[in-house]
């Protein structure tokens, strides 16, 4: 779980959310008119970057680097190793669903997070193909082109269950697989699988998913997100054996409270079964 913060003291939340929310929209802008780009082969399999890719992640870090003196960027792309916490941090996934972007299925999104300490302050995920940009600040709610946003109310047998399948870790295809089955069966509507998890957990903080889950996921997926969809009123927690870390790589379950507890069971049972 994340620590706490009083978000009263340091820079102006609010006046710097408008800020991010303008830039985030500029890079959305570089991601839609792009064509013609080089593909980067990256560790893992079939796992990919593009040239947009980095020229949006520098965009976004030349504009958001004077907003916050100092502050700390974790990185999905150009940089070998995630740094420790600072004081404030950044954590930038230029493009989530490169897949999706090189094959031209206009679900992607950029997400950014901002960090004080431990604690996710700030969050944005946008999706420029449908110009759709979710946001929070912490305590403030959360808001999907500005208006406000909340996680649905369905229980288990009506709900539809996002998913991801950790595609770069075919090590871990026969658990996900083994897992996807056990949470149909048990009785929920339907599944769900977009390629984008940054917009899975959002889909899941304004009501059109009612639980995402993944078995793992990097900071620069999740962190945008998390925020977003705790201000919504989700639940959202890392999956045995992991513990919430916005350093690390996790397993990520986010829905409704409603259906919170019997997923989390139905799928760390399964995981803990492997240990």
């Amino acid at each position: 779980m994340q620590g706490t913060t009083d978000i009263s003291e340091g820079p102006d939340i609010s006046g710097l959310a408008k800020r991010v929310v303008e830039i985030v929209r500029e890079a959305g802008r570089e991601i839609c008119r792009a064509h013609d780009y080089t593909i980067f082969t990256k560790e893992g399999h079939e796992n990919y970057a593009t040239e947009v890719d980095i020229r949006v992640q520098r965009l976004l870090v030349e504009k958001l680097s004077p907003l916050i003196f100092g502050a700390v960027f974790i990185l999905e792309e150009e940089q070998e190793t995630v740094p420790a916490l600072g004081e404030y941090t950044w954590i930038i996934d230029p493009i989530d669903g490169t897949q999706n972007f090189i094959n031209g299925y206009r679900h992607s999104a950029i997400s950014v997070a901002l960090l004080r300490g431990t604690t996710g302050i700030f969050g944005v995920v946008y999706n420029p193909y449908v110009d759709e940009l979710f946001s929070a600040i912490l305590g403030q709610g959360a808001f999907l082109n500005g208006h406000p946003i909340k996680v649905s109310n369905r229980p288990y047998k009506t709900a539809l269950i996002g998913f991801g399948t950790a595609s770069y870790y075919h090590d871990r295809a026969e658990l996900a697989m083994k897992i996807l089955g056990r949470v149909f069966t048990v009785g929920c509507c339907d599944l769900r699988r977009a390629g984008c998890a940054a917009l899975d957990l959002c889909y899941v903080a304004c009501g059109r998913h009612d639980a995402f889950y993944e078995l793992h996921l990097s900071p620069w997926d999740y962190a945008g997100a998390s925020i977003i969809l705790r201000e919504a009123g989700a639940r959202l927690e890392a999956l045995a054996p992991d513990s919430w870390d916005y350093t690390k790589a996790v397993g990520i379950l986010g829905a409704n409270p409603i259906i919170f507890d019997q997923l989390r069971k139905t799928i760390e049972d399964i995981i803990l079964e492997k240990e």
